[in-house]
């Protein structure tokens, strides 16, 4: 059935795009850890600008069984609890144990968060959300020490569909629509073609050497016209690669991720301390990846011997998964769009 051919594609995902999906974020995730290292004194420390005895009064029992890293405010037990995280997301690159890897580094990484959340800001945020749909991904599928181990006999170009490829691809579709749409919107009209006095990137390609020979090429003229390019590149950058995928048109979803990934990288070189940002947001564009990625970048990938429909009827059935994961979701909705105000366990963990 070619729809239903289509939608698997669409809204599914490949080992091969996995496995790219977890190194990558994996060596982010160890570069952003060992970089914590040194500001562990003067942040997570009962040495530094917020001791557990200033922390604690303000926090409830929830918050204080769920954050691990209140449990003692020492320079020895940050660094200990730091290289358990550094550990996990080396495990997470070479593929061992990956679901234990995956579940410890969110819950430890929310548990940094929380030990001090003035310093949470949309680097956590994409963190958090990879680490998090990351536990419900077969991590171990593709170019990972147990795939080696536990050899299940799968092909890596199959397409499968999980709660979480689902609520995944169409994340990242909502992130930029709405990065996109709020540059759309904007009462000043900065990302306007008419802007005034100067359009947005004419403000912001300045900050590097990089960003300053961009400047001296393009001049204001060509930095006007390329400010809503931007807008319109995220505001329909998923659906254009959703709508590829469907059609099995893997040119379009090549070219549109491709296209993303020059962005980050373009945002990356030309604004100061974006660098881990952009890298971390084209993890998330592995996911999109079509089937025969490995090929297509030079890895051969063997072909099962599996009964396809055998294998669909078996990874089809996640019920847990998306009944967590359609909690998250929910309780991210609500916590955004209805709730009161919530005390700082709710609000703060959430």
């Amino acid at each position: 059935d070619t729809d239903k051919m289509g939608l698997r594609s669409m809204f599914g995902c490949n080992y091969e795009a996995v496995a790219l999906y977890r190194i990558s974020l994996g060596v982010m995730l160890l570069f952003e850890l060992v970089t914590r290292f040194n500001y562990l004194h003067a942040f997570y420390s009962d040495e530094g600008t917020l001791p557990l005895r200033l922390l604690r009064p303000k926090i409830d029992i929830v918050y204080k069984i769920v954050c691990v890293h209140c449990y003692s405010g020492s320079m020895i037990y940050m660094q200990l609890l730091l290289s358990i995280q550094v550990l996990l997301a080396a495990m997470l690159i070479v593929g061992y144990r990956t679901k234990v890897a995956s579940i410890a580094s969110w819950f430890l990484y929310l548990s940094l968060t929380l030990r001090n959340t003035w310093l949470n800001f949309i680097l956590d945020r994409y963190f958090h959300y990879l680490l998090f749909y990351s536990m419900f991904l077969p991590l171990d599928g593709m170019w990972a020490i147990d795939s080696k181990v536990n050899s299940k006999n799968k092909s890596s170009t199959d397409t499968f569909v999980t709660p979480a490829t689902i609520a995944l691809k169409l994340l990242v579709a909502w992130l930029y629509w709405d990065a996109g749409y709020g540059k759309y919107s904007d009462p000043l009209g900065g990302w306007t073609l008419n802007a005034q006095p100067l359009s947005a990137l004419d403000t912001y390609v300045r900050h590097t050497v990089v960003a300053r020979y961009m400047y001296g090429i393009l001049g204001p003229t060509g930095l006007r016209y390329m400010t809503p390019t931007v807008v319109y590149a995220e505001m329909f950058c998923a659906p254009v690669a959703l709508a590829g995928s469907y059609f099995r048109k893997n040119t379009i979803v090549y070219g549109v991720i491709l296209l993303m990934w020059f962005m980050h990288v373009g945002i990356a070189v030309t604004m100061r301390n974006t660098v881990l940002l952009s890298l971390v947001a084209n993890c998330a564009w592995c996911i999109y990846l079509p089937e025969g990625v490995g090929k297509n970048i030079g890895f051969s990938s063997k072909k099962s011997d599996v009964d396809d429909r055998k294998k669909s009827s078996f990874l089809q059935k996640h019920g847990m998964s998306a009944l967590i994961i359609a909690a998250f979701v929910s309780g991210s909705i609500w916590f955004e769009t209805m709730s009161d105000d919530c005390n700082q366990s709710q609000k703060h963990i959430w």
